[in-house]
């Protein structure tokens, strides 16, 4: 008979076994018994929700991972973060709540991107959420919970980095830029500070060939001729696309002017008023990318940075209060005072997720080989309950653990053995079952793990599978001992027996396993 092809795991889903999960599961019921401690109530949301969720204002980063399907004419996705759904639900169900809400959180999440090591495509979150609640207590709370949850973890050794979307976004807004190029600009801040202005800008070119870093001018006249120019520019630049198109026509046919092209006039006229509309792109990306670059150098120690960023808005006549609101968090953050990690600013801080309207932040910490990854990240987002369909601005925030990159970085938490039961208990024929399962029942209900043999293999194999499987305690009940009330308990550790009453045997197992700790 031929075999069957096997069956593989999907890429980038993984199968998580006994030692991983215990570990897994003991992080996570710490970190909700912590946030339980703040007040923090769990809720558990569908792992399916409709696409448009999603789509509503999580962005293009999270909109292009999506796990998303039509099922009987409806787009359905897997859910690859959890805040919108707990928002969804606030929408739907507890508007009439009386506010703060603080709500917990914690389960698989998916998203399509390359598998890479501490980066599967099924990954679980535990996570906050803070609602109706604004300013810098609210967010220092948040904070504060994402870090000593990881201290309740013995995790002390760790980077937390703070950033804001106001100073950088705030600025770029202002501009007045394109959408398309507002968004680029934002996803490329921290290529910037990585990789320098010359990488970015071949990225931009892509997007807006016609970019030149020092300033030109479109028509290539000069003197007189060029101030003209740039008044006919700014003219046509005031007027809509038709109105433009019009006045270029008439303005042609009125000196007897035809295109000499084999293009119709109309797309050359077109091609015209695109070469405007993007040229009055280029000053405004300019003071951008003048703007970023100075921002950029703008990393570190709280003390050290804010300083050269109040110079900065200064600089470039921005409103302070961002800035003044995120010092109100930092001097919060300090009244807690147990935090062991260190703190970074960074306003280049850019989650991929486009409903943060704030304060954003991420914890860093060390793999066993040095490798640093993120363990944890959140933000405020006060305008996604209005997105959602909720009424009026609520203010919102939150963060989310990664349980298996923080299960990465636990380096000296060990895992539990797989399957190893406290007590195995034999019945040597099948009329000893009823007894066995009663013995099995009472050790049970102190708090140990019994298995009882269902196989019909020899007593002398039963025995071998229990050593393999490094069980130390045996019992074994046949018809002789269950004639007298008493079974045989066997230490495989050093392969001694003795015989118990049966009654006395749940506590005798208690007082053996609690000695052993």
């Amino acid at each position: 008979m031929a075999t069957a092809e096997k069956i593989t795991a999907l890429r980038g889903m993984r199968d998580v076994f006994s030692a991983e999960y215990a570990r897994r599961r003991a992080i996570q019921d710490t970190l909700e018994g912590h946030l339980r401690l703040h007040s923090y109530v769990p809720i558990d949301m569908p792992i399916l929700e409709n696409t448009e969720l999603y789509l509503r204002k999580s962005g293009e980063d999270i909109a292009a991972r999506l796990y998303e399907f039509n099922f009987k004419n409806r787009r359905i996705a897997l859910r690859p973060e959890v805040t919108a759904s707990i928002l969804r639900a606030y929408v739907e169900n507890l508007q009439d709540e009386p506010l703060p809400l603080r709500i917990q959180y914690g389960g698989p999440v998916f998203r399509y991107e390359k598998p890479q090591q501490h980066r599967y495509r099924q990954f679980t979150m535990a996570g906050a959420e803070l609602l109706g609640a604004s300013g810098p207590k609210a967010d220092a709370e948040l904070i504060h919970l994402a870090c000593s949850g990881l201290q309740e973890l013995g995790i002390r050794d760790y980077r937390l980095v703070i950033g804001i979307t106001d100073v950088l976004e705030g600025f770029l807004r202002k501009l007045g830029l394109r959408k398309q190029l507002l968004n680029f600009l934002l996803r490329n801040m921290e290529n910037l500070r990585k990789r320098g202005l010359t990488d970015v800008l071949e990225s931009l070119r892509a997007i807006y060939p016609e970019f030149e870093l020092e300033g030109g001018d479109l028509s290539g006249a000069s003197g007189s001729e060029a101030e003209n120019s740039q008044q006919l520019i700014s003219v046509l630049r005031e007027m809509s696309d038709g109105e433009a198109h019009q006045a270029i026509t008439d303005f042609l046919h009125s000196l007897n002017i035809r295109i000499d092209t084999n293009r119709v006039e109309g797309e050359v006229i077109d091609r015209l008023l695109h070469k405007i509309r993007e040229d009055e792109q280029s000053p405004k990306l300019r003071a951008a990318l003048t703007y970023m670059q100075r921002l950029s150098e703008l990393s570190g120690a709280p003390a050290a940075v804010l300083p050269g960023t109040r110079a900065l808005v200064a600089d470039f006549d921005l409103d302070p209060g961002a800035l003044s609101s995120l010092e109100g968090t930092l001097a919060a953050l300090a009244d807690h005072g147990d935090l062991d990690g260190t703190i970074e600013i960074d306003f280049g801080l850019n989650r991929g997720l486009h409903y943060y309207t704030g304060l954003m932040f991420e914890i860093y910490c060390k793999t066993s080989d040095g490798e640093e990854i993120q363990v944890c990240g959140g933000g405020r987002y006060d305008q996604l309950i209005s997105i959602l369909g909720g009424g009026g601005e609520t203010g919102a925030a939150g963060f989310a653990w990664g349980i298996e990159r923080i299960a990465s970085v636990r380096h000296d938490e060990p895992g539990a053995t797989l399957n190893v039961p406290d007590v195995y208990l034999i019945p040597v024929a099948d009329d000893d079952f009823a007894v066995s399962n009663q013995v099995a029942k009472a050790i049970r209900a102190r708090g140990f793990i019994v298995e009882v043999s269902i196989d019909e293999r020899s007593l002398r194999r039963r025995l071998k599978h229990a050593d393999r499987r490094r069980v130390s305690f045996v019992i074994m009940i046949g018809a002789s001992e269950r004639e007298r009330g008493q079974a045989i308990l066997r230490d495989m550790r050093v392969h001694q027996e003795q015989k118990v009453d049966l009654d006395a045997l749940p506590a005798l197992i208690e007082e053996l396993l609690t000695a052993d700790g």
